[in-house]
């Protein structure tokens, strides 16, 4: 079976590195509330529930106000599914993912 054919490779074949690059460029690109959350796949409610909740520190008080880092949107989506999986309270899910990521962190800095 060639790389092509294979479904665990996403249709990315050989040489493609646009979405390498692209996710890079994200991380430092900043959305605002409605582009985040589209790109999360949350509506402006989820979002604005978990800004009031402390899940996600941005800055102002206002939705057109908030600016989210690229880097927030694995997170967010880490958190939706833990929400909907478990049905677990936003500030549960946030604080395992936190987890999580230390764990990682600590993993990381044993090499």
């Amino acid at each position: 079976m060639s790389m092509q054919e294979d479904p665990q490779n996403n249709g990315v074949r050989p040489g493609d590195v646009v979405d390498v690059v692209a996710a890079v460029v994200v991380d430092e690109q900043l959305f605002d509330s409605g582009q985040f959350a589209e790109v999360c796949g949350v509506t402006l409610e989820w979002v604005r529930v978990h800004v009031e909740a402390g899940v996600f520190d941005v800055p102002g008080d206002q939705p057109a106000q908030w600016q989210f880092a690229g880097r927030e949107i694995r997170r967010a989506r880490q958190i939706n599914a833990l929400e909907r999986d478990f049905n677990a309270l936003p500030e549960l899910a946030a604080l395992v993912i936190d987890l999580q990521d230390e764990v990682a962190r600590l993993r990381g800095s044993r090499s």
